[in-house]
């Protein structure tokens, strides 16, 4: 996860503790209910640093017909002074601040121990070409340049520019080939951050894949597609240790209380409910399942089940891997 990830989940984890609702909304925007019970929809921006009053004015021009909700470590006495006179929304979560509409609400004590600091990655993520070796990682057969564009819901030139940028993928008769598999799966899974986003955690009394499959369900019933990973995929996909925790990818923030769940810390959670950064989960998620509530593809699955806890997660990790390597993940 990188910085502004991290960010933005220690930002949604404060409005948590300060019994904050998130009703609805993505990595751009929020709605939500807030403790005296008054309603906000703000767009959101997360920067690394405290905004300059140059980029705070630009930032409040682009969006004029909406509140701009600021997440940043730490704030400016400028940036303080706008947002008390109810001009912007802040969250500073190194200073546990929350300043909505022009009240400060308090954050209860004790504080956990803050997200360690992540140097944020220079330039623009690569997402098309870690979809496209993705897609080819899990193929039986070679695949031709326009039959991976429609897959991946990309240009051909943007397939081209992949695969020339990759050095375990090579063009051979019918289409392009990920070869050798294993090294393609282990530059992949060692260079591949994540889909970035932001997280929510939420604990229940089910077992996981309970958890996991209600979770689901109340998305679906809500009209919002949901991909399930980590361990309940790996279940699936190579069934080998009992899940401990369950990871759903969804395009937008739910508030899962309504499901049965209680809102939690990343250290106590049963259930992480991503947004992610990645535009491309769905779609090499459909190459494997068009089932309404699918899994993500082994590869990314594979990626969830290495940072999830436990000492026998690599262990794990290495049974899923196995399978795509083998192409035996389909059954």
């Amino acid at each position: 996860m990188d910085a502004a990830s991290h960010a933005l989940s220690d930002a949604l984890h404060l409005l948590r503790r300060t019994d904050a609702r998130i009703v609805a909304g993505s990595l751009d925007g929020l709605d939500l209910v807030l403790p005296d019970g008054r309603e906000v929809a703000a767009h959101v921006t997360v920067q690394p640093r405290p905004p300059t009053p140059h980029l705070l004015a630009k930032l409040r021009s682009k969006h004029p017909e909406s509140r701009l909700l600021v997440v940043t470590p730490r704030t400016t006495a400028h940036l303080r002074a706008l947002a008390h006179g109810g001009a912007v929304d802040v969250i500073a979560p190194d200073e546990e601040l929350l300043v909505v509409l022009g009240t400060r609400y308090d954050v209860p004590a004790p504080a956990p121990a803050p997200t360690p600091p992540v140097r944020p990655g220079r330039g623009r993520k690569p997402w098309i070409r870690w979809a496209t070796e993705r897609a080819l990682l899990l193929a039986e057969h070679p695949i031709t340049q326009p039959n991976l564009a429609a897959a991946l819901e990309v240009t051909q030139q943007a397939v081209s520019l992949a695969v020339r940028q990759s050095r375990h993928v090579h063009r051979r008769s019918g289409g392009w080939i990920a070869e050798p598999r294993s090294e393609l799966l282990d530059e992949h899974l060692t260079e591949y951050p994540g889909p970035g986003g932001a997280s929510t955690y939420w604990y229940g009394l089910d077992p996981v894949i309970r958890q996991a499959t209600d979770a689901a369900r109340f998305c679906s019933e809500k009209g919002v597609p949901v991909l399930q990973s980590g361990d309940v995929a790996a279940d699936v996909y190579a069934p080998w240790r009992l899940p401990t925790r369950a990871v759903l990818y969804v395009p937008q923030f739910l508030d899962f209380t309504a499901a049965g769940f209680t809102p939690t810390t990343a250290g106590a959670h049963t259930l992480e409910v991503i947004v992610p950064a990645d535009p491309t989960l769905w779609r090499t998620a459909r190459m494997v399942s068009d089932a309404p509530v699918i899994l993500v593809d082994p590869v990314i699955a594979t990626h969830d089940v290495l940072r999830s806890p436990g000492p026998d997660a690599r262990e794990a990790a290495g049974h899923l891997r196995r399978t795509i390597e083998e192409g035996t993940f389909r059954g």
